[in-house]
Protein backbone atom coordinates (compact mmCIF):
# COMPACT_ATOMS: atom_id res chain seq x y z
CA UNK A 1 0.00 0.00 0.00
CA UNK A 2 1.01 3.42 -0.58
CA UNK A 3 0.53 6.75 0.90
CA UNK A 4 -0.12 9.86 0.28
CA UNK A 5 -0.34 13.49 2.37
CA UNK A 6 -3.39 13.96 3.76
CA UNK A 7 -3.46 18.04 3.40
CA UNK A 8 -1.13 20.14 5.34
CA UNK A 9 -1.40 19.09 9.11
CA UNK A 10 1.51 16.18 8.87
CA UNK A 11 -0.96 12.94 8.29
CA UNK A 12 -0.94 10.30 5.92
CA UNK A 13 -3.63 7.90 4.62
CA UNK A 14 -3.64 4.91 2.54
CA UNK A 15 -3.92 5.68 -1.52
CA UNK A 16 -6.64 3.38 -1.01
CA UNK A 17 -9.52 4.00 1.51
CA UNK A 18 -12.93 1.59 2.52
CA UNK A 19 -16.80 3.54 2.51
CA UNK A 20 -18.45 1.73 5.20
CA UNK A 21 -22.32 1.87 5.26
CA UNK A 22 -25.50 -0.26 5.66
CA UNK A 23 -26.32 -0.58 2.67
CA UNK A 24 -24.83 -4.38 1.29
CA UNK A 25 -22.94 -4.32 4.63
CA UNK A 26 -22.64 -6.80 7.44
CA UNK A 27 -25.45 -7.06 9.74
CA UNK A 28 -23.70 -7.57 13.11
CA UNK A 29 -20.51 -6.00 14.95
CA UNK A 30 -18.63 -9.16 14.57
CA UNK A 31 -18.65 -8.48 10.94
CA UNK A 32 -18.04 -5.04 10.66
CA UNK A 33 -15.02 -6.06 12.88
CA UNK A 34 -13.86 -8.18 10.33
CA UNK A 35 -14.03 -5.95 7.24
CA UNK A 36 -12.23 -3.23 9.33
CA UNK A 37 -9.70 -5.79 10.35
CA UNK A 38 -9.28 -6.87 6.59
CA UNK A 39 -8.64 -3.92 5.38
CA UNK A 40 -5.66 -2.58 8.01
CA UNK A 41 -4.24 -6.14 6.75
CA UNK A 42 -3.76 -4.63 3.47
CA UNK A 43 -2.28 -1.08 4.33
CA UNK A 44 -5.50 0.40 4.60
CA UNK A 45 -5.79 2.76 7.50
CA UNK A 46 -8.84 5.40 6.36
CA UNK A 47 -12.20 4.16 7.21
CA UNK A 48 -15.08 6.17 6.42
CA UNK A 49 -17.96 5.22 8.30
CA UNK A 50 -21.81 6.41 8.10
CA UNK A 51 -23.33 7.80 10.62
CA UNK A 52 -25.70 6.46 13.03
CA UNK A 53 -25.91 2.59 12.28
CA UNK A 54 -24.66 0.95 15.62
CA UNK A 55 -23.58 -2.39 14.83
CA UNK A 56 -20.91 -0.44 12.22
CA UNK A 57 -20.12 2.44 14.84
CA UNK A 58 -19.54 -0.70 17.75
CA UNK A 59 -17.45 -2.60 14.97
CA UNK A 60 -15.10 -0.22 14.83
CA UNK A 61 -15.08 0.84 18.83
CA UNK A 62 -13.62 -3.13 18.66
CA UNK A 63 -10.90 -2.42 15.93
CA UNK A 64 -9.90 0.29 17.29
CA UNK A 65 -8.45 -2.02 20.59
CA UNK A 66 -6.06 -3.52 18.37
CA UNK A 67 -4.59 -0.46 16.77
CA UNK A 68 -3.12 3.16 18.47
CA UNK A 69 -5.70 5.61 17.21
CA UNK A 70 -2.85 8.01 16.17
CA UNK A 71 -2.44 5.43 13.33
CA UNK A 72 -6.19 5.25 11.74
CA UNK A 73 -8.17 7.83 9.85
CA UNK A 74 -11.87 8.06 10.44
CA UNK A 75 -14.11 9.67 8.59
CA UNK A 76 -17.77 10.10 10.15
CA UNK A 77 -20.06 10.81 7.40
CA UNK A 78 -23.86 12.18 8.16
CA UNK A 79 -25.94 11.88 5.69
CA UNK A 80 -29.94 12.83 4.96
CA UNK A 81 -32.59 10.27 5.48
CA UNK A 82 -36.25 10.67 4.37
CA UNK A 83 -38.63 11.30 6.32
CA UNK A 84 -36.37 12.68 9.39
CA UNK A 85 -35.11 16.67 8.96
CA UNK A 86 -31.60 17.63 9.27
CA UNK A 87 -31.44 19.78 12.67
CA UNK A 88 -29.27 21.03 15.20
CA UNK A 89 -30.59 18.54 17.52
CA UNK A 90 -30.08 15.58 15.22
CA UNK A 91 -26.89 17.07 14.29
CA UNK A 92 -25.54 17.18 18.24
CA UNK A 93 -26.91 13.36 18.97
CA UNK A 94 -25.33 11.95 16.34
CA UNK A 95 -21.75 13.33 16.83
CA UNK A 96 -22.51 12.61 20.27
CA UNK A 97 -23.08 8.60 19.48
CA UNK A 98 -20.89 8.18 16.93
CA UNK A 99 -18.06 9.46 19.54
CA UNK A 100 -19.63 7.01 22.75
CA UNK A 101 -20.42 3.82 20.10
CA UNK A 102 -16.97 4.26 18.30
CA UNK A 103 -14.72 5.51 21.26
CA UNK A 104 -12.27 7.29 18.87
CA UNK A 105 -12.53 10.66 21.45
CA UNK A 106 -12.69 12.39 17.38
CA UNK A 107 -13.46 12.05 14.04
CA UNK A 108 -10.60 13.34 11.67
CA UNK A 109 -12.97 14.61 9.51
CA UNK A 110 -17.22 15.45 9.86
CA UNK A 111 -18.05 14.77 6.58
CA UNK A 112 -21.64 16.31 5.30
CA UNK A 113 -23.37 14.98 2.08
CA UNK A 114 -24.85 18.03 -0.07
CA UNK A 115 -28.36 18.01 1.31
CA UNK A 116 -27.32 17.66 4.88
CA UNK A 117 -24.28 20.62 4.00
CA UNK A 118 -27.08 23.29 2.64
CA UNK A 119 -29.31 22.47 5.43
CA UNK A 120 -26.43 23.68 8.01
CA UNK A 121 -28.08 26.79 9.54
CA UNK A 122 -25.52 29.75 11.73
CA UNK A 123 -26.25 27.87 14.68
CA UNK A 124 -25.31 24.29 13.48
CA UNK A 125 -21.82 26.09 12.54
CA UNK A 126 -21.44 27.38 15.86
CA UNK A 127 -21.64 23.72 17.01
CA UNK A 128 -18.94 22.80 14.58
CA UNK A 129 -16.71 25.56 15.49
CA UNK A 130 -17.16 24.29 19.43
CA UNK A 131 -16.62 20.86 17.80
CA UNK A 132 -13.04 21.95 16.29
CA UNK A 133 -12.27 23.92 19.40
CA UNK A 134 -12.33 20.98 21.42
CA UNK A 135 -10.65 18.46 19.38
CA UNK A 136 -13.86 16.26 19.29
CA UNK A 137 -13.88 16.92 14.99
CA UNK A 138 -10.59 17.78 13.43
CA UNK A 139 -11.74 18.76 9.70
CA UNK A 140 -15.31 19.57 7.99
CA UNK A 141 -16.01 18.26 4.70
CA UNK A 142 -18.81 17.69 2.29
CA UNK A 143 -19.84 15.37 -0.60
CA UNK A 144 -21.27 15.57 -3.68
CA UNK A 145 -21.39 15.80 -7.73
CA UNK A 146 -19.21 17.93 -9.21
CA UNK A 147 -21.89 19.92 -10.24
CA UNK A 148 -22.77 20.83 -6.85
CA UNK A 149 -20.07 21.57 -4.97
CA UNK A 150 -18.70 25.14 -5.85
CA UNK A 151 -20.46 26.18 -2.92
CA UNK A 152 -18.58 23.87 -0.49
CA UNK A 153 -15.42 24.64 -2.31
CA UNK A 154 -16.05 29.03 -1.52
CA UNK A 155 -16.98 28.19 2.23
CA UNK A 156 -14.18 28.86 4.86
CA UNK A 157 -14.93 26.13 7.09
CA UNK A 158 -14.94 23.54 5.09
CA UNK A 159 -11.50 21.68 4.28
CA UNK A 160 -12.22 18.56 2.83
CA UNK A 161 -14.16 17.36 -0.51
CA UNK A 162 -15.33 14.16 -1.73
CA UNK A 163 -16.91 13.56 -5.33
CA UNK A 164 -17.39 10.72 -7.85
CA UNK A 165 -14.04 10.24 -9.64
CA UNK A 166 -13.66 7.57 -12.22
CA UNK A 167 -13.27 6.62 -16.24
CA UNK A 168 -16.05 8.49 -17.35
CA UNK A 169 -15.26 11.64 -15.20
CA UNK A 170 -15.84 14.76 -17.17
CA UNK A 171 -14.22 18.33 -17.13
CA UNK A 172 -16.42 19.12 -14.80
CA UNK A 173 -14.78 16.75 -12.41
CA UNK A 174 -11.32 18.14 -13.04
CA UNK A 175 -12.38 21.51 -13.06
CA UNK A 176 -13.68 21.43 -9.28
CA UNK A 177 -10.46 19.33 -8.24
CA UNK A 178 -8.44 21.61 -9.64
CA UNK A 179 -10.38 24.73 -8.11
CA UNK A 180 -10.26 22.55 -4.37
CA UNK A 181 -6.26 22.11 -4.61
CA UNK A 182 -6.34 25.73 -5.40
CA UNK A 183 -7.92 26.48 -2.39
CA UNK A 184 -6.13 24.47 0.02
CA UNK A 185 -8.49 21.74 0.36
CA UNK A 186 -8.00 18.08 0.30
CA UNK A 187 -10.04 16.33 -2.20
CA UNK A 188 -11.56 12.40 -2.29
CA UNK A 189 -12.98 10.19 -5.19
CA UNK A 190 -15.52 7.62 -4.64
CA UNK A 191 -17.88 5.65 -6.85
CA UNK A 192 -14.25 4.46 -8.54
CA UNK A 193 -15.79 2.17 -10.14
CA UNK A 194 -19.18 2.26 -11.75
CA UNK A 195 -21.61 -0.10 -12.26
CA UNK A 196 -21.89 0.17 -15.62
CA UNK A 197 -17.81 -0.19 -16.47
CA UNK A 198 -17.78 -3.50 -14.48
CA UNK A 199 -20.42 -4.86 -16.73
CA UNK A 200 -18.68 -7.17 -19.85
CA UNK A 201 -19.93 -5.94 -23.45
CA UNK A 202 -22.08 -8.70 -25.03
CA UNK A 203 -20.35 -10.79 -27.12
CA UNK A 204 -20.31 -10.23 -31.08
CA UNK A 205 -23.31 -11.85 -33.08
CA UNK A 206 -22.20 -14.46 -35.45
CA UNK A 207 -22.68 -14.38 -39.31
CA UNK A 208 -24.20 -16.43 -41.16
CA UNK A 209 -21.12 -16.22 -43.70
CA UNK A 210 -17.77 -16.25 -42.48
CA UNK A 211 -15.75 -13.09 -42.95
CA UNK A 212 -12.29 -12.73 -44.65
CA UNK A 213 -11.35 -9.65 -42.61
CA UNK A 214 -13.22 -11.64 -39.20
CA UNK A 215 -9.85 -10.48 -37.07
CA UNK A 216 -9.91 -6.51 -36.48
CA UNK A 217 -7.01 -5.51 -35.03
CA UNK A 218 -8.69 -2.25 -34.18
CA UNK A 219 -11.89 -3.88 -33.19
CA UNK A 220 -12.82 -2.43 -29.34
CA UNK A 221 -10.75 0.88 -30.23
CA UNK A 222 -12.99 4.01 -28.91
CA UNK A 223 -14.86 1.79 -26.32
CA UNK A 224 -14.52 0.76 -22.75
CA UNK A 225 -13.89 -3.08 -23.82
CA UNK A 226 -10.42 -2.75 -22.90
CA UNK A 227 -12.08 -3.31 -19.10
CA UNK A 228 -12.68 -6.51 -19.96
CA UNK A 229 -9.72 -7.59 -22.22
CA UNK A 230 -6.56 -6.27 -20.88
CA UNK A 231 -3.81 -9.80 -19.04
CA UNK A 232 -3.56 -10.03 -16.07
CA UNK A 233 -6.04 -6.44 -14.69
CA UNK A 234 -9.86 -6.90 -13.80
CA UNK A 235 -12.12 -4.10 -14.51
CA UNK A 236 -12.33 -3.14 -11.10
CA UNK A 237 -8.39 -2.94 -10.90
CA UNK A 238 -8.06 -0.87 -14.10
CA UNK A 239 -10.51 1.50 -12.74
CA UNK A 240 -8.71 1.95 -9.37
CA UNK A 241 -5.24 2.33 -11.49
CA UNK A 242 -6.97 4.81 -13.80
CA UNK A 243 -7.94 7.02 -11.28
CA UNK A 244 -4.68 6.91 -9.09
CA UNK A 245 -3.25 8.77 -11.40
CA UNK A 246 -4.97 11.72 -10.50
CA UNK A 247 -2.64 13.41 -8.23
CA UNK A 248 -5.07 15.73 -6.82
CA UNK A 249 -6.83 12.91 -4.47
CA UNK A 250 -5.47 11.65 -1.40
CA UNK A 251 -7.28 8.72 -1.55
CA UNK A 252 -9.64 6.28 -3.30
CA UNK A 253 -12.50 5.13 -1.33
CA UNK A 254 -14.17 1.51 -2.21
CA UNK A 255 -17.19 1.05 -1.56
CA UNK A 256 -19.05 -1.75 -0.10
CA UNK A 257 -19.49 -3.35 -3.50
CA UNK A 258 -15.63 -3.76 -3.76
CA UNK A 259 -14.93 -5.36 -1.02
CA UNK A 260 -15.14 -9.02 -2.34
CA UNK A 261 -11.95 -7.90 -4.79
CA UNK A 262 -10.08 -6.29 -1.62
CA UNK A 263 -7.05 -8.65 -2.25
CA UNK A 264 -6.84 -7.22 -5.84
CA UNK A 265 -7.01 -4.03 -5.80
CA UNK A 266 -5.46 -3.08 -2.30
CA UNK A 267 -2.63 -3.84 -4.23
CA UNK A 268 -3.31 -1.43 -7.51
CA UNK A 269 -1.16 1.30 -5.83
CA UNK A 270 2.36 -0.66 -6.05
CA UNK A 271 1.53 -1.45 -9.36
CA UNK A 272 2.61 0.22 -12.50
CA UNK A 273 -1.05 0.68 -15.22
CA UNK A 274 -0.97 -1.02 -18.45
CA UNK A 275 0.91 1.02 -21.16
CA UNK A 276 -1.69 3.42 -22.74
CA UNK A 277 -4.05 3.20 -20.11
CA UNK A 278 -4.69 6.89 -20.41
CA UNK A 279 -4.99 6.94 -24.29
CA UNK A 280 -7.61 3.96 -23.97
CA UNK A 281 -9.89 5.76 -21.87
CA UNK A 282 -10.07 9.20 -23.38
CA UNK A 283 -10.63 7.67 -26.61
CA UNK A 284 -13.29 6.01 -24.82
CA UNK A 285 -14.60 8.94 -22.97
CA UNK A 286 -14.54 11.23 -26.21
CA UNK A 287 -16.24 8.79 -28.20
CA UNK A 288 -19.52 8.48 -25.12
CA UNK A 289 -18.91 12.15 -24.93
CA UNK A 290 -22.21 14.37 -26.89
CA UNK A 291 -20.40 16.65 -28.97
CA UNK A 292 -21.86 19.44 -27.36
CA UNK A 293 -20.25 18.37 -24.04
CA UNK A 294 -16.63 18.36 -25.79
CA UNK A 295 -16.87 21.95 -27.50
CA UNK A 296 -17.58 23.62 -24.29
CA UNK A 297 -15.10 21.92 -22.00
Amino acid sequence: MRYRPFGTAGKSVSAISLALSRAGGPSDVAGWRGQIFAGMEHGINCFDIEAGHEPLELGVAQALQAVERRLIFLIFTIRAHPGRPFTLEHLVETVKQGLARTGARYFDVLMFDQETFAALTPKARVLLARLREASLVLQFGASDDARRLDAVVQDPDFEVLATPYNLTSDWQARRILREASAAGMVTLGYDVAPTAMLQAPAPPKLLSRPRRDHHNPLAGSGTYAFLHSTPGWSAEALCVAYALTEPALATLQLDMSLLAQIDDLAATPDRDPPTGLGAQVEMARFSAEPAAERRSA
